[in-house]
């Protein structure tokens, strides 16, 4: 017994310093670090970015807050790769996904209409010998089968959702975005929904200038607008809300497109691109006042098992996910002000790109007003649609022009 426990006392030993011996090695090194590395995606850089910020004031992500706001983040993966051409057109792309999907959660916190189903089959097939009630032939039949199914076990499900509804007085707060490597570039972007945002986005809507326009806490906006360097607005999208030197709620658009360079007539493919820029402001403003949204996602998982009698087995699995956002199209009347065009190369892709800023503003609106009061009136006094009626015309001679020649 002293020399079985002698034993297992030396041969621990030995174990113990070969395991010290091969941690301490290279090879187990190298493994234990990439084990240990874990890319830290934009979604997720983001979402700890507004955690810590909104812990400041009591605020949380995803729940409906004490003062009625709401915080969401929603993400997508660009569709073209950082290095070819058409990557800032995807890119954008892939904010209006994340856009869309963040709007998405906001409505499924308001409830959600869930169709599901789901069930299963089992059997169990066992025979031993032949049936003497089944003819020669049939006998022969199965005989000749080089497997038969003994055993059986599917199963289904299949999960729907819909959510539709109108949202007014949505806007970015936040965004991340960046290059994971091997083709994988995410942009993450968190919205916030409040009630001072939709009293803004009612009163734009409705173009009520007798409304009363939220306010806050006074900061020179503009002015950091048009000072914000170029690099910086590569990676500002959509529709941000701030307020002016006197506390007013100000909405800002922001739109970019890049610069498909073809050797000649540079400054026709920009003046291009700012156009189509100044159109996604615009449209982003648009968004804020008001967006008509219907959601669905749908799951369906499928598991099939089959057991022979040869002893042979067979599996197959499906599990299938769909989701699908569509903002219905609508029509608004909104006076927006241009504040800047700005140009600049984006760091991963060496891409031109050009961008355009827009917003609302209180003052803005009644000047455009005036404005359109004036346009209209010029049409009136010029004999347009507004015109009085005159007396009306007496048959005249018929008029007819045209050569046998030019038949």
């Amino acid at each position: 017994m002293k020399k079985t426990l002698t034993f297992i006392a030396a041969l621990l030993c030995f174990y113990m310093a070969n395991a010290q011996g091969l941690a301490g090695s290279s090879a187990v090194s190298e493994t234990q670090d990439v084990q240990g590395e874990i890319t830290e995606f934009p979604f997720e850089v983001l979402q700890n970015s507004m955690n810590a910020s909104l812990a400041k004031s009591g605020r949380a992500l995803g729940v409906i807050n004490s003062d009625g706001s709401i915080y969401v983040i929603g993400r997508a993966t660009s569709a073209r790769a950082s290095n070819l051409p058409g990557f800032i057109r995807s890119k954008n792309n892939a904010y209006n996904i994340a856009e869309m999907a963040a709007k998405m959660q906001i409505l499924q916190m308001a409830g959600e209409q869930i169709t599901s189903g789901r069930g299963y089959e089992l059997l169990r097939n066992q025979v031993n010998g032949e049936d003497p009630d089944l003819s020669k032939e049939a006998q022969e039949l199965l005989n000749s089968m080089e497997k038969q199914e003994v055993g059986r076990q599917d199963f289904n499900m299949k999960v729907s959702t819909l959510v539709s509804g109108m949202l007014q007085g949505c806007a970015v707060v936040r965004m991340a975005e960046g290059e994971m490597g091997n083709n994988d570039y995410q942009v993450a972007v968190c919205v916030k929904y409040s009630p001072e945002y939709q009293a803004m986005a009612r009163l734009m809507k409705k173009g009520d200038l007798a409304g009363k326009v939220p306010t806050g806490k006074a900061k020179n906006s503009r002015e950091k607008v048009m000072t914000m360097p170029e690099e910086d607005l590569l990676y500002k999208m959509g529709s941000w809300v701030t307020y002016d030197e006197n506390g007013n709620m100000v909405v800002y658009g922001y739109g970019q497109e890049e610069v498909r360079e073809t050797g000649s007539r540079l400054s026709a493919a920009i003046t291009t691109a700012q156009n189509k820029a100044r159109l996604y402001a615009v449209n982003n403003v648009k968004n804020f006042v008001a967006e008509d949204m219907i959601c669905n996602e749908v799951i369906d998982d499928v598991e099939k098992f089959r057991e022979y009698s040869d002893g042979t087995q067979a599996y197959f699995s499906s599990s299938k996910f769909s989701q699908a956002v569509e903002a219905r199209s609508t029509t608004l009347n909104i006076a927006t002000q241009n504040v800047r065009t700005w140009r600049s190369t984006h760091p991963v892709s060496g891409t031109i790109v050009v961008g355009a800023i827009v917003c609302w503003t209180f003052e803005n609106a009644a000047a455009a007003r005036e404005l359109r009061q004036q346009i209209d009136d010029n049409s009136r006094l010029s004999g347009g649609s507004g015109a009085k009626k005159g007396q009306p015309t007496t048959k005249g001679q018929i008029v007819i022009t045209g050569d046998d020649d030019d038949l």
